[in-house]
């Protein structure tokens, strides 16, 4: 299944319906960032930016992988995401891969399932945010 910014917008959609603890943070990321570059490995990664005026909180100190998150799907291998923060800590690339190790191109008809893991499994030092932030 080829990528494509529409693609991109459903994964990050199911993203957001996702038990993160930093999930606050992540929908107040995508409310005034966009999507940028599209991967063309045949994986469903995509590039997101945040503007450089943002005033939101950053999700970690600099750049590197955040988060990542493993869902079953309805084809043999899973559906990994990865979530990358740029210098400035704010969400910058999201991997969408299919199996552990982006074994093969995204193929038609994938869907995924129920959430298999995440990395780091327990993180105390991620952001919070209540309804008071």
């Amino acid at each position: 299944m080829a990528n494509s910014q529409q693609q991109a917008a459903n994964w990050l959609s199911f993203l957001l319906t996702q038990d993160v603890p930093f999930n606050e943070l992540l929908r107040s990321h995508v409310a005034i960032g966009k999507i940028s570059e599209l991967c063309n490995c045949g994986c469903h990664g995509f590039g997101f930016e945040v503007p450089a005026q943002a005033t939101v909180r950053p999700l970690q100190e600099g750049a590197g992988v955040f988060y990542e998150l493993a869902f079953a799907s309805n084809h043999p291998e899973e559906i990994t995401m990865l979530l990358f923060t740029d210098e400035r800590g704010y969400l910058s690339w999201i991997d969408v891969t299919y199996g552990a190790c982006n074994i093969d191109p995204m193929p038609d008809g994938i869907a995924p399932a129920n959430k298999i893991g995440v990395w780091p499994g327990t993180r105390h030092d991620l952001p919070r945010v209540d309804a008071a932030d």
